[in-house]
């Protein structure tokens, strides 16, 4: 029953967050540095054969033994005071009993050593023997955790030797804990170093006029420090794009994502989760693919996270996390207004994207602490507008939009240029200049 709520993908995304945890130990907290994690780091090897994860981050000291192998954690504020995200107790051996047979789990800290072994027979279902002894072992000089699983289930051995599933693991860890690799962490994946895949905006310089910026919002909030940052990580979506879309999947990285204590939980949403279709902001569409944003919850009590045991989703009740969303709609509110201000304008527009610069959201858009404004009826908050520039109403473009059967259009294609393969819009371009001539004679 543990693993039937959890993907593959996230139960291995599961164990390196224990990892991250326990480097978060050793530093007791003290993470806000730029490169706070360097020298910590965790590799895993896998294959169709077996899978093992090791880490240097201090391993289990002697005191949490118990409830390291205990199913769930009888002292949920045993990490209160660290900005830890491992608070329900259950993940390494979630994973455990998703990917193997049997696993062997050895945890070197600085007040001893010990190993345990999950054998075949334990995890058998219908085996009534639930001891699970814990045997001291030679201590070594690197402290930390490794899991090795000799003997994976027959569907797990599959996925483990799909080329394909590596590569989304692998893009699944740049995501996930791409905020953390910013910070030094390091990831390895059968020996290759994983680079981290983190959100980047426009930002025009603020002692600039007009230009594009995000919207920025930070607040402290009963013990949980919240930022907001929704802008332009592209330029606007042209006609073309949004027609391909009607026919082709969303490929781009649009929406929303929400971070906390550095890790991704919800990548890129497009639901109201994160406010879309809700309070004034449209549904998404795909003339908004150009937009994206995060929120981000940091605290030293876990218990505050709005997220769920699985860590990968989100619990939206949760007022600390409805408080935040209000801003993103507010931000969203500001950026879908100029896509469509802009609208049939996309090119006019590009000025202002070619005059700014991507920059890293997380490390580099700071407007509301440096450049923002106090947020009335709360001490602790501030955000920065992005006020972005408004089109000149003088003879405004109008759209002209209709669909035609593709065997008509190509015959026109044909008919106007030789060739049938002409984009739809530019023969419909066509068309209206050639009877624009007609009507000026």
């Amino acid at each position: 029953m543990l693993t039937r709520d959890i993907e593959l993908k996230d139960a291995i995304l599961d164990l390196i967050d224990n990892s991250v945890d326990g480097a978060t130990r050793q530093l007791k907290g003290k993470v806000s540095k730029a490169n706070a994690y360097k020298g910590y780091e965790t590799r895993l090897s896998l294959s169709s054969k077996s899978f093992d994860i090791a880490d240097n981050c201090g391993g289990i000291p002697k005191e949490a033994v118990k409830d390291a192998f205990l199913l769930g954690r009888p002292k949920i504020d045993k990490d209160q005071g660290i900005p830890t995200i491992g608070m329900y107790g259950i993940g390494m051996k979630r994973a455990i009993f998703k990917i193997g047979r049997e696993a062997e789990v050895e945890s070197r800290a600085d007040d001893g050593a010990f190993a345990v072994s999950y054998t075949t027979d334990w995890l058998n279902p219908e085996s009534e023997d639930w001891d699970l002894p814990i045997r001291n072992v030679r201590n070594a000089a690197k402290k930390g955790v490794t899991i090795v699983i000799p003997s994976l289930k027959k569907e797990i051995a599959r996925l483990f030797a799909n080329e394909s599933f590596l590569n989304s693991l692998k893009a699944a860890i740049a995501e996930h804990f791409g905020y953390l690799i910013q910070k030094g962490f390091s990831i390895f994946v059968n020996g290759e170093e994983i680079r981290p895949q983190t959100l980047q905006l426009y930002f025009t310089e603020p002692s600039k006029k007009g230009g594009i910026r995000p919207y920025d919002f930070e607040a402290d909030e009963n013990g949980v420090h919240v930022k907001v940052s929704v802008g332009f990580f592209r330029s606007l979506t042209r006609q073309e794009e949004i027609d391909e879309a009607a026919t082709k999947p969303e490929t781009v990285h649009a929406g929303i994502s929400v971070i906390c204590n550095d890790r991704l939980v919800l990548l890129n949403d497009k639901t109201s989760k994160t406010g879309w279709g809700d309070g004034g902001v449209p549904r998404y569409h795909p003339q908004f693919r150009s937009i994206s944003g995060f929120i981000i919850f940091s605290t030293d009590d876990p218990e505050k996270l709005p997220i769920s045991t699985t860590k990968r989703d989100l619990d939206v009740g949760e007022e600390i996390y409805l408080f935040a969303r209000q801003y993103c709609m507010e931000g969203l509110r500001e950026f879908t207004s100029f896509t469509n201000k802009w609208k049939g304008m996309e090119e006019e527009a590009d000025k202002f994207f070619e005059e700014a610069k991507r920059k890293d959201a997380r490390t580099h858009v700071s407007l509301a602490a440096t450049h923002g404004s106090k947020v009335r009826g709360r001490t602790n908050a501030k955000k920065y507008v992005a006020n972005l520039p408004v089109p000149e109403v003088r003879n405004p473009l109008r759209r002209i939009s209709f669909a035609k059967k593709e065997d008509v259009v190509r015959e026109v294609a044909n008919y106007l240029f030789g060739d049938n393969d002409v984009k739809p819009s530019v023969v419909g371009e066509e068309c209206f200049d050639r009877v624009l001539k007609e009507c000026k004679k």
